[in-house]
């Protein structure tokens, strides 16, 4: 066995330890506190949305054609970069330059690091333990996101800096981590482009006439929008009203992520018992039920239902992810899912707009619920998803 391909998982748990956000409690807090108004801190979203999308599909070509190490080093500059202009930056226009390198970071990440450690795995022959790592990974990045929402404001506190100086630095140390990591060898060498583009070609012909890869992909975009919805929009103004304290809000917080991220952390095992189908079945069933509960009740006891909703979500993205791996290629995995990802981020971004509008026109829970019914509707026709797996081979 290959010792320093072994040692890729180790690392990737180390650099999942890393993933401290700091800045999650504080960020629109802090941008305000410079003069920024609300519409400049959407123009930040708005650059770093459209790079993602511009750069999605091409950023996975990159890393099926030049490795996907090289994809993950490039991400981890553009990161450093736009974090450090974010950590010293005082006007709008540094700010908006910042969070738009960031989305290109987050473009040349799309695909490439899931599909290295899954080739890693498969150079190892433990593809079978993808779920469970990634579950594991779960669970670590859970513990730092607690970490990174207690300490934050804490730290926010003493220097208004400091949050993103230590995510900045983090990051830093992450990338000097991953810099070691070994490529997977059946990861292909440099080609020409035009021979990686008939690849890409063929693998993106195959994918959408694989009809599993198809609703994979399918189901993943329309039980993304729902969490997508209440954690970007919601989820503050819905605890709110159902009596929380805006205090309150970071435990809270705290408590969701915990939870629900511990019980995620054994989706392998209940995956293992229910297999494909019983899984989504019952996802599909929790996310209409859950919905429309969190939709009509107006007591505190909803928190339960969105911790619910939450463990429901965290499997959900956990099996859509393990299932697409096993039906792609190795030579095509990381242009598959930057497709993948590509799609999701067209599709959220047009419903996230249309949902701000339902909520100035009706309410959250009106919003809830009508949620609650579509994902009702549009599940349906994946009921009787197969719990085979059929591969997509390429064939140049």
């Amino acid at each position: 066995m290959d010792v320093s391909l072994k040692a890729n998982i180790w690392k990737f748990y180390l650099i999942t330890a890393l993933g401290i956000r700091f800045i999650t409690p504080i960020r629109i807090i802090y941008l305000l506190s410079f003069g920024l108004s609300f519409a400049q801190v959407g123009m930040m979203e708005l650059a770093a949305a459209l790079l993602i999308v511009l750069l999605e599909i091409p950023s996975g070509i990159f890393a099926d054609l030049f490795g996907r190490k090289n994809s993950r080093l490039i991400a981890y500059v553009f990161s450093i970069i736009a974090f450090s202009l974010l950590s010293f930056g005082s006007t709008a226009t540094i700010f908006i330059i910042g969070w738009a390198l960031s989305g290109i970071a987050d473009a040349f990440e799309s695909g490439a690091q899931n599909a290295l450690i899954y080739d890693s795995l498969k150079d190892l022959n433990r593809e079978k333990d993808y779920l469970k790592i990634k579950s594991h990974f779960l669970l670590i990045n859970t513990f730092a996101i607690i970490i990174g929402s207690i300490l934050g404001s804490y730290l926010y506190t003493l220097n208004t800096r400091l949050p993103w100086y230590l995510v900045t630095l983090t990051i830093v140390v992450s990338f000097l981590i991953f810099s070691t990591v070994k490529e997977p060898t059946r990861i292909k060498k440099i080609q020409k482009f035009s021979s990686h583009f008939n690849d890409f070609k063929n693998s993106l012909v195959l994918s959408l006439s694989n009809i599993d890869v198809v609703k994979l992909i399918a189901l993943g975009i329309i039980l993304a929008v729902p969490m997508y919805v209440f954690t970007t929009l919601l989820n503050q103004p819905y605890l709110i009203s159902r009596g929380f304290s805006i205090t309150s809000l970071g435990f809270v917080f705290a408590v969701i992520t915990g939870i629900s991220g511990l019980v995620s952390s054994f989706t392998y095992k209940v995956e293992a018992k229910l297999k494909k189908r019983v899984s989504f079945l019952i996802i599909f069933i929790s996310f209409t039920f859950l919905l429309f509960v969190m939709g009509i009740f107006k007591s505190p006891f909803v928190l339960f239902a969105v911790i619910f909703f939450t463990i429901m979500d965290n499997y959900k993205s956990i099996l859509i992810d393990n299932y697409i791996n096993q039906s792609i290629e190795s030579s095509s995995r990381a242009t598959v899912l930057s497709i993948q990802s590509f799609v999701n981020n067209i599709v959220i971004s047009l419903v996230f707009l249309f949902v701000g509008y339902l909520v100035d026109m009706f309410s959250i829970d009106f919003v809830l619920i009508l949620m609650s019914i579509v994902i009702g509707i549009l599940c349906i026709p994946f009921i009787s998803i197969s719990n085979r797996i059929k591969k997509v081979s390429i064939s140049n």
